[in-house]
């Protein structure tokens, strides 16, 4: 199943906020965002965004961090954003009925943020929870931890579609504002998130857009205003 989820916001940094059934638009910008990371494919598509000339946003997992320090040392000397993706992607859709979650959300964010600090030595202050969970308390704990929450307008790639079709829909995705959720960790294949990207960045030029980090995107004049 396709999922869609509009970006949510909290204010514990000078982004401009959307709430539910919002979708923040940007002039001439949309932000790719890469999760799980880093992985096997990493390095291949830091070498593909340097090529065409592009920044994106990379939520690692601290387990992943710990694993290719030197990845994301690469990721974040090439300007790109490292963000917090929690530590081992757990299932908050079961923790969060727990009487125990805010302990485990600061353990989790904690150890991911630590890793990330150690690897690049600057704190992360974006947030985005596994598989995209969101509630009020996540959002408030968040923001007592320095975060910012942030989802994504569309992505689809862990889902059973043919690739070209798959491709398709994400060039179809692409236009001012949107926020694009591709994988570079996690799972078995990763080699399609390459394929796609380019196709998005092409798309992008066609379309007269730039891919910018999303703390740049969010923090940008919004038209609505």
């Amino acid at each position: 199943m396709i999922k869609t989820i509009l970006i949510l916001l909290v204010a514990s940094l000078p982004l401009a906020a959307a709430g539910p059934g919002d979708t923040v638009k940007r002039q001439a910008q949309f932000a790719l965002t890469f999760d799980d990371g880093p992985g096997a494919v990493t390095g291949d598509l830091l070498k593909l965004l340097e090529k065409r000339g592009v920044k994106a946003t990379f939520f690692m997992l601290g387990s992943s961090v710990r694993a290719k320090p030197e990845t994301v040392k690469m990721a974040h000397a090439a300007g790109h954003l490292v963000a917090n993706h929690t530590d081992t992607h757990k299932n908050w859709f079961k923790i969060g009925k727990a009487a125990d979650r805010e302990k485990v959300f600061a353990a989790e964010v904690g150890k991911a943020e630590a890793a990330i600090v150690k690897a690049t030595g600057e704190k992360p202050r974006i947030l985005r929870m596994p598989n995209g969970y969101t509630a009020p308390w996540v959002r408030e704990a968040a923001k007592k931890l320095g975060y910012s929450t942030a989802n994504w307008s569309y992505g689809s790639d862990w889902g059973k579609t043919p690739e070209d079709k798959m491709t398709a829909e994400y060039v179809k995705a692409v236009k001012a504002g949107a926020v694009l959720l591709l994988h570079d960790g996690g799972g078995k294949n990763r080699e399609k998130t390459l394929r796609i990207t380019e196709a998005v960045l092409n798309q992008a030029d066609r379309l007269g857009l730039q891919a910018v980090r999303l703390d740049v995107l969010l923090a940008g004049p919004d038209p609505r205003e």
